[in-house]
């Protein structure tokens, strides 16, 4: 495992990293080869008979929250859900285990996780509905409740039990939102955010379904908002960088960011509160009209013809329910939990891993969250197509820097005490190459007495600290006005996690003396000095020759006392989080054959929907792809309805 500091990192950490955006190389190369329900000797025997694609597939879908807590109790008030959160670590469940898929069935064009679809003819009760949607999630909780209040009957079908019911969502951003205009935010110009995202994506995302989120996300939130009680919005909506970073120029090396994150956090235990807010909005779901079945595994979609005309599902006891509809959408999530998927599906986590030397057809050998494709795998059976690659995940080969527990993008030093990276492309999708870094490599960050001011010249992504959550501004002051120098370090409030965490943080009245800190000696050290000063030489220029930092954040490391954070690398590539690639979808997020005809009846939305992101998630604004799932969802049920109409 990785090493931050003296300390070591697990999942756990993981996880709680992954909120803030700022995981440490150590953190995410730590994670190769873990995924959630994963067995632990890796690929197990198939579970059927080992002819080339009869593998059952119906033995790897998940089991999370449907009935493994019998005890479990939904919780009523937020200070029941802030107790059974405890230290707020993110929820990663919603995978599945392997298959032990042979070689010889290893990317076939009938893959062996996919299989035939399943013929079910024992069904309990069939019901009718307009619109079925799959997934009550973010994006599948918005179309179902949009669908409902424009005159649709809908039943939504979630997999998890009422009383399990958690997600991993956090972040959501959303641009032009009433919530961030009414504080003063300028209206930002959507067609710019739009042409960011593709010039990102290389052209190779949606351009409909990119520019839907770009101009339709402030949108969809203030309609959002409108159903969650005002209580809960006043009280845990806070809207991150509201207020600025006032010397930032909204452009660093060529990339923008804007400020549009939305997070629902709750002050004194800074727990996400978002898994518990949605559950207002299923009630505000229900009290228009509409149905929610929980416990439904979604199992295999209807036809009649080649038009999709409902889903048949599996409850928690293992009985069948069939459900007829006009329209189906399937939010069920993305494929990132089932590793059998992941490995044939997403090729850069795939040969990312064999540039380690891995085992490319061993699905251990790469890791992820996320859901097991269930979702994904009906689109298929009934004559969808994926979207092309690369198929990256989310953040799939993209480390950061150690980082500081307040964020920010700072000066960093490697294993000879000599800089070698531009520290300020920082966010996701500029960074894989520190997965190339072997292991126990040192990686240091540095900064000074000024560390606040310099934040104020770092932009809007996951690569600085949210100067509008004063609670959390106030105790990171005072937990580095009260630092303490030597090899011990002190604690600072980890800025951006969920949960009252901490990180290590080293102080030194000399630059001397912080070398000696973080491990330099002899030749590393002597360079490591050299090198501030040669740093400090490029700021008083305001061009770095070196490395091309952006010239709004070259700023000395010149004032006591001095500040670091460092780590040392894993030498296991980083595995991503859950996976944005999906069905193939048209601009209205109908499901498209190979022939890109859209499938009657059949919509697609969230961690589904292929075409979000390209070639790999970025953030111009942290959140995004909480914020995207939520708004395809919304702008599906729009097609939905005009189409029934």
């Amino acid at each position: 495992m990785g090493k931050n500091g003296t300390r070591s990192w697990s999942r756990r950490d993981f996880l709680k990293g992954a909120a803030a955006g700022t995981v440490s190389v150590a953190a995410l190369g730590a994670m190769a080869g873990c995924s959630p329900q994963q067995t632990s000797s890796g690929a197990s025997e198939p579970t059927a008979s080992t002819e080339a694609g009869s593998y059952d597939v119906m033995k790897e879908l998940s089991t999370f929250n449907r009935g493994e807590k019998p005890d479990a109790k939904a919780p009523a008030t937020p200070e029941e859900y802030i107790t059974m959160k405890g230290d707020g670590v993110l929820s990663a469940g919603g995978g599945c285990d392997p298959l032990g898929i042979k070689p010889a069935d290893f990317m076939l064009n009938k893959p062996a996780w996919l299989g035939d679809a399943p013929e079910v003819t024992d069904i309990a009760d069939t019901e009718e509905c307009d619109v079925l949607v799959i997934g009550a999630g973010n994006a599948g909780t918005t179309s179902a409740l949009r669908c409902q209040e424009e005159g649709a009957s809908v039943i939504l079908a979630e997999m998890q039990t009422y009383d399990e019911y958690d997600e991993y969502a956090c972040d959501m951003a959303c641009y032009n939102s009433k919530l961030f205009l009414d504080k003063g935010t300028p209206e930002i110009d959507a067609t710019e955010v739009f042409n960011e995202y593709m010039r990102l994506s290389r052209g190779h995302a949606h351009q409909k379904i990119v520019r839907d989120y770009a101009t339709r996300s402030g949108e969809m939130l203030d309609w959002l908002t409108g159903h969650i009680p005002a209580e809960y919005v006043e009280k845990y909506a806070k809207t991150s960088n509201y207020k600025g970073n006032e010397n930032f120029n909204g452009e660093c090396c060529g990339q923008k960011s804007w400020p549009a994150m939305t997070q629902w956090r709750d002050e004194e235990t800074n727990i996400n509160m978002w898994p518990f807010v949605i559950r207002s909005v299923h009630t505000a779901f229900e009290e228009a009209g509409g149905a929610i079945k929980w416990g439904y595994q979604g199992v295999v979609l209807v036809q009649d013809g080649d038009a999709v005309t409902g889903a048949v599902f599996q409850d928690v006891d293992g009985a069948y329910h069939r459900i007829n509809a006009k329209a189906v959408v399937v939010a069920a999530g993305d494929f990132g939990g089932n590793p059998d998927m992941r490995l044939d599906l997403a090729d850069t986590m795939r040969n990312l891993a064999w540039s380690y030397g891995n085992d490319r057809t061993d699905a251990s050998s790469i890791g992820g969250m996320g859901r097991d494709g269930s979702g994904i795998r009906m689109c298929l059976w009934a004559g969808g197509t994926m979207e092309g690659g690369p198929r990256a995940g989310q953040s799939c080969g993209i480390n950061g820097v150690p980082g500081f527990a307040f964020g920010g993008a700072w000066p960093c030093f490697g294993n000879d005490g000599k800089r070698f990276m531009n520290e300020t492309m920082v966010k996701h999708g500029s960074n894989g190459y520190l997965d190339m870094l072997p292991e126990g490599q040192l990686l240091v960050n540095v900064t000074d007495a000024n560390w606040e001011e310099y934040l104020s010249h770092q932009g809007f992504g996951h690569e600085t600290m949210d100067r509008s959550s004063d609670y959390m501004v106030a105790e990171v002051r005072e937990n580095m006005a009260n630092y303490k120098t030597g090899k011990d370090g002190f604690d600072v409030r980890a800025f951006s996690r969920f949960g009252k965490e901490y990180s290590t943080v080293y102080a030194a009245d000399t630059l001397e003396e912080l070398a000696d800190i973080v491990g330099y000696s002899g030749e590393a050290k002597e360079s490591f000095l050299a090198e501030v000063e040669r740093y400090n030489e490029l700021c008083a220029k305001g061009h770095d020759d070196d490395w091309g930092c952006d010239p709004q954040n070259l700023l000395p490391i010149k004032d006591a006392p001095f500040f670091a954070s460092f780590g040392t690398t894993g030498g296991n590539p980083s595995g991503g989080l859950c996976q944005h690639a999906a069905v193939c979808t048209d601009g209205g997020y109908r499901v498209l054959t190979g022939d890109k005809q859209p499938i009657p009846g059949l919509y697609a939305a969230g961690n589904t929907c292929g075409q979000r992101y390209g070639i790999q998630y970025a953030t111009p604004t942290a959140g995004n792809s909480c914020g995207s799932a939520l708004t395809s969802g919304y702008c599906a049920a729009e097609s939905v309805i005009a189409d029934l109409a």
